[in-house]
């Protein structure tokens, strides 16, 4: 079976394979490679024209009589068991230091009936203060592998929709095995997103927030539902139809044979 895309808003999100280079059938170990675009779609909402779109999607893959093989995954995140921190360190000393001092001179006072005394004490006090200062350095991504099978495809920015190509074709999503003694072989892509990263923005600024008089949270529920009213045919079946929106789906197989 050759692969099977569907895409509910292809304004908002597109995916599509390289079948030249993933076959359909899995018979052996394959790489599987997708393309993403992101983008965001026009809709009138209360007689005012806007922007919709999200700031973060996720991408599952669910695998039939395959597994993703052991190996990289696009997306990686993998800390180093040795973390290097640069640091400075500065001192700031202080010394204190008071001095008692006397002569006595002990002399026969036969010679001169005056005493003298002559004699050296002293004592000194010192103060260390330190100041010390760590580097630390972070990394951001805009994709990052999860467990289960899962990739989430983010914008750096919550207020600004994803709106790039953010999977190629030039990078493997992953390695896909078959299992053995196995009917079928395929796979499944879901592309969806959550209410809460739903992003309305106006016209004249597209990559910022844009709240209508009504409440953002209410324009979030009429948004939503306008999403909901394109039911994906095939569509993943654990998805939370209350807060969940399936965008994209790719299949390698015909779950009806």
């Amino acid at each position: 079976m050759a692969w099977d895309t569907k895409n509910n808003w292809a304004d908002i999100a597109e995916l599509r394979v390289d079948d030249t280079a993933t076959d359909s059938s899995f018979a052996s170990d394959t790489e599987l490679r997708l393309e993403l675009y992101t983008g965001t779609y026009e809709l009138d909402l209360d007689c005012r024209r806007v922007f919709i779109g999200f700031n973060r999607v996720t991408l599952k893959l669910d695998c039939h009589g395959t597994e993703i093989a052991l190996g990289d995954r696009y997306g990686d995140t993998t800390p180093s068991n040795d973390i290097t921190t640069k640091h400075n360190i500065q001192k700031d000393t202080t010394i204190k230091a008071t001095a008692e001092g006397g002569l006595k001179l002990d002399t026969s006072t036969a010679l001169t009936g005056i005493p003298l005394t002559a004699g050296l004490s002293g004592e000194a006090s010192r103060s260390t203060s330190t100041k010390s200062e760590t580097d630390t350095f972070s990394t951001s991504r805009h994709v990052t592998a999860k467990p289960n099978g899962k990739w989430e495809i983010s914008s750096l920015n919550a207020n600004e929709p994803l709106s790039a190509k953010y999977l190629t074709t030039e990078h493997a999503l992953c390695l896909v095995k078959p299992k053995p003694k196995t009917n079928r072989a395929g796979v499944q892509a879901h592309l969806y997103a959550h209410k809460n990263d739903l992003v309305i923005a106006s016209p004249e600024e597209k990559k910022s927030r844009f709240s209508l008089l009504n409440g953002e949270n209410r324009n979030k529920e009429k948004v939503f539902k306008i999403l909901l009213g394109k039911v994906m045919v095939g569509g993943k079946e654990d998805l939370n139809p209350k807060v969940h929106v399936q965008l994209s789906k790719i299949s390698s197989y015909d779950p009806n044979d």
